[in-house]
């Protein structure tokens, strides 16, 4: 028996050398979570970019309607205004040449918003008004002066106004193919179309334009639209838009999470009341993120297993073809050679792990603190409790046995489907239903992790080419007595897979050519050619 296991631990030992011993290995493996952490960051500055450079450009309205696209014009513009006067009573100004800055500043203080806002558009409601009308005798007419001829300082001040984005061509009688040549040359973003009646029906209301997949314009300006058609319906219904907005507010609860009440010296429950705000804690979005961590372990299994059982499958049909395997077999039999392959190709995939861990920890643990100069959002996670949360021992106990067993359940599996092949097509193909099935749990590992203890995670945890994956998600919500239930039932299928790919490796590993399909394979485990 220790011979054996010797003979074992010989083979596992030569393929971890030969796959350890090359530079491109350590390149590759050095390279991996570096390559990683560029595509994290390119990817959370590229979400940034996408998030904060929207569309920027022209539009154009025609209106077919009873005056509603100026209407919804003006809305903006009253947007824009009052955006700007918030931003302003709450900073000085840039500088102490712009007294219409501090005058309106003061204005915000003693002056409703909504009122000193009324005031402005009275001089600024479109149609355009006309500047040389506007007398400076009250700050509202020399605001909308200033208003009219500042319009880049105002995006400045308040980046958020309408203008920084979009603005609408007031060019009149513009015909719609007139509209479509300027979209084709890229001048116009696109042309909204409001129809007769479209207070009361959005049929033929369009939104023409050549970017289809991008709908922020189109959003923004529906967003006033339907404020402009609400508020002439609450109008005619003689209902304030305040009154509305107060009917229809949705109720609203922050999501917390219980609190391990006060216990005394003995360990018991204390007795003193606690009041409800002691009782419960507000949950961050890093513990939530924690929530999601057996669904990382679930993927990292399922690369790892699915990634070294195809290169263990790979290598099988490699050394079958060069002959290689014949001059190993003359000093140990196939079993020994078979589980000694899996063993070695196990280790090199630890070894990987193993370094990428150190990799990741290492900056993490010695340059915390110049992170978290950086990002704040890291001092926030490490205090949040979210990394204990992710290296969990359940979890990390439960990934290694898992690990085991997954690896071992395809690793076999597709070392009996490489033995019968002559070469790297042949096996692609017939591991292809196995590929299929693998595929599965990956698919599912979100809707699994929205629902741990739901009907399709329990049935599919007692399935074998899904359990290692499931229970990486579920272990959590599984009861001990379920748990061990499964261990036993995974590890019996594990060892049953052993015995059919011993009975296929055994004869297939020396075949010249492929058995025949389904019927050969079946053949090959009972013993018949």
């Amino acid at each position: 028996m220790l011979n054996r296991l010797y003979s074992v631990w010989l083979i596992a030992q030569r393929d971890w050398l030969e796959a350890t011993s090359t530079k491109m290995f350590w390149l590759g493996a050095l390279l991996m979570p570096v390559i990683t952490l560029i595509l994290a960051i390119f990817g959370m500055f590229a979400a940034t970019l996408i998030g904060t450079s929207v569309t920027v450009g022209s539009y154009y309205v025609v209106d077919h309607s009873d005056g509603l696209g100026l209407e919804i014009r003006n809305e903006i513009l009253r947007t824009d205004i009052t955006n700007f006067l918030n931003v302003i009573s709450k900073r000085q100004p840039v500088s102490e040449d712009e007294e219409i800055l501090t005058e309106i500043r003061e204005a915000t203080q003693t002056t409703a918003l909504p009122d000193l806002v009324n005031t402005c558009m009275e001089l600024l409601e479109h149609p355009q008004p006309d500047l040389t009308t506007i007398t400076r005798d009250t700050l509202a007419g020399r605001f909308s002066i200033w208003w009219e001829n500042n319009k880049d300082l105002i995006v400045e001040l308040a980046p958020e106004v309408s203008f920084a984005r979009y603005e609408e061509i007031l060019t009149p009688n513009l015909t719609e193919q007139e509209l479509i040549s300027r979209l084709k040359r890229e001048q116009i973003l696109g042309y909204f179309i409001i129809p007769e009646g479209f207070i009361n029906s959005n049929e033929n209301a369009k939104f023409v334009t050549e970017s289809i997949l991008k709908q922020d314009l189109s959003n923004w300006y529906e967003s006033f639209a339907t404020r402009v058609i609400q508020n002439k319906k609450f109008a005619e219904s003689d209902i304030s838009r305040e009154t509305a907005l107060w009917l229809l507010q949705r109720a609203s609860f922050q999501t917390s999470k219980a609190v391990e009440p006060p216990r005394d010296s003995a360990g018991r429950t204390s007795s003193t009341p606690v009041s409800a705000g002691d009782a419960t804690k507000e949950v961050t979005v890093w513990e939530t993120v924690g929530e999601f961590a057996p669904a990382v372990y679930q993927y990292i299994l399922w690369f790892l297993v699915f990634i070294g059982a195809t290169i263990l499958m790979t290598n099988t049909v490699e050394e079958k073809s060069t002959k290689l395997v014949e001059v190993l077999l003359s000093d140990l039999d196939s079993v020994q050679l078979m589980d000694g392959k899996l063993l070695g190709s196990a280790l090199t995939l630890l070894t990987v792990v193993g370094l990428w861990i150190f990799l990741i920890s290492l900056p993490i643990i010695l340059g915390s603190n110049v992170a978290v100069s950086f990002l704040p959002q890291v001092g926030e996670f490490l205090q949040s409790g979210a990394l204990s949360s992710i290296f969990n021992p359940l979890f990390v106990i439960n990934f290694v046995i898992f690990f085991i067993l997954g690896f071992a359940f395809y690793g076999y599996s597709l070392s009996a489907l490489g033995s019968v092949c002559s070469n790297i097509r042949e096996a692609q193909m017939m591991a292809t239903p196995i590929n299929l099935v693998a595929i599965v749990p990956l698919i599912l590992m979100v809707p699994i992790a929205l629902d741990k203890s739901g009907t399709l995670p329990t049935i599919m945890s007692y399935i074998p080419p899904f359990t290692p994956f499931v229970m990486m998600n579920i272990v959590a919500e599984v009861a001990w007595t379920n748990y061990l239930l499964i261990l036993v039932w995974m590890t019996a299928c594990t060892l049953g897979v052993r015995w059919l790919a011993k009975k296929i490796y055994t004869k297939g590993i020396l075949l010249e050519n492929k058995p025949a399909g389904i019927k050969g394979l079946v053949r090959l485990v009972g013993g018949t050619n």
